[in-house]
């Protein structure tokens, strides 16, 4: 597995992944108001708005596995998605710590947003020693603009051990 910054060609693989593993995770767990928001052209919108801070994992031959997009809030890990044929071998747990040592000696903490229903995201993050801090109410960007607001879990991890490793 390769892990580098996204580049302008992979744009149009971003999007529908990026899409289906948001649907898979987020359909009926989420405001249908954001549901309605989220068609194929808010991944193609926001793919490329974020691309300056998104990593993706790929395989020796070019085939994109998944994504990691590190936000403009302190320490916010954005999005992770992984493809679902590579679900289960270590994709995810590599993005994120990819993300979690970009971020150690800057923050703090890395945080993140995870919808209550999304039981098999809380168990990995879980799994990668992310603890639930509590209830709060994210404001989903829209293509359009605007934010939905959404009740979510804010799961947090603290970098310390991360920035003396260093």
């Amino acid at each position: 597995m390769i892990l580098r910054p996204a580049g302008t060609a992979d744009l149009p693989r971003l999007a529908p992944m990026w899409r289906a593993a948001w649907l898979d995770g987020h359909a009926g767990h989420v405001p249908a108001e954001l549901m309605d928001a989220r068609g194929p052209g808010h991944f193609t919108v926001h793919a490329t708005r974020y691309a300056g801070s998104t990593t993706v994992a790929t395989d020796d031959g070019g085939r994109l596995l998944g994504m990691i997009i590190l936000g403009p809030a302190e320490g916010e890990v954005v999005q992770l998605a992984v493809d679902g044929s590579a679900r289960g071998q270590g994709v995810g747990g590599a993005l994120l710590r990819s993300a979690e040592e970009r971020f150690a000696g800057e923050h703090e903490e890395a945080w993140l947003a995870v919808v209550p229903g999304n039981a098999r995201a809380r168990r990995f993050y879980e799994f990668h020693g992310w603890r639930d801090t509590g209830a709060m109410t994210y404001a989903a960007p829209t293509s359009g603009g605007g934010t939905v607001p959404v009740p979510v879990l804010r799961y947090a991890k603290p970098l310390g051990a991360l920035a003396v490793a260093r």
